[in-house]
């Protein structure tokens, strides 16, 4: 059964391979195994962000332990290095399918996996979806701006400084009240 799994996981990365698409191995690391195990083979497009499932093997086994979930990826100091998210097994192999986020850097490169809740997709238990996280810019901050100051030094921009009717107008409306009800001891 293991033998014929590796021949169709081979022959499935032939036909990706042909294809162009880039073709990536999500690992799973138990927390006490001295190596890690293939989880999922996957190959994705970053131009129309499409991805597809080779194929998925979650772990054999049901403990509740903690699971390391990634790749190795190349470094410039480092050619083979782990990246990767540490999350409970009960995620592998529980009820629901796991979405794995590829997460894509500028060179369209995976640089991260992430490991989603199940979705509530119908099919085959032994399947997963995957979902590429494109690299986008957050906001900028305008740098190299001159700064304005008044020939003295100061900030260019001071507030004003208010008068004491600008400062206390609202106590006009009160006090008015005030004067215009307190006078009634004369009638009778």
């Amino acid at each position: 059964m293991r033998f014929l799994q590796m021949i169709l996981s081979a022959l499935s990365l032939l036909v990706s391979v042909n294809a162009s698409s880039p073709v990536t191995d999500i690992l799973y690391w138990p927390v006490g195994s001295a190596q890690p195990s293939i989880l999922a083979r996957v190959t994705y497009d970053s131009a129309s962000m499409k991805s597809d499932v080779l194929s998925y093997t979650p772990p054999k086994n049901q403990d509740d332990g903690l699971v390391r979930v990634g790749l190795y990826t190349s470094a410039p100091t480092n050619n083979k290095q782990w990246v990767g998210s540490l999350v409970s097994a009960s995620s592998l192999t529980g009820n629901g399918q796991p979405t794995i986020r590829l997460h894509l850097g500028p060179a369209n490169e995976v640089y991260h996996v992430s490991l989603g809740a199940p979705s509530a997709i119908q099919g085959s238990s032994n399947s997963a979806q995957v979902d590429l996280v494109a690299n986008e810019l957050g906001a900028q901050p305008h740098l190299n701006r001159p700064v304005v100051v008044n020939p003295d030094g100061g900030n260019a921009e001071e507030p004003e400084e208010k008068s004491l009717l600008q400062r206390y107008w609202w106590l006009l409306p009160i006090l008015f009240f005030l004067t215009m009800s307190g006078g009634g001891e004369g009638q009778s």
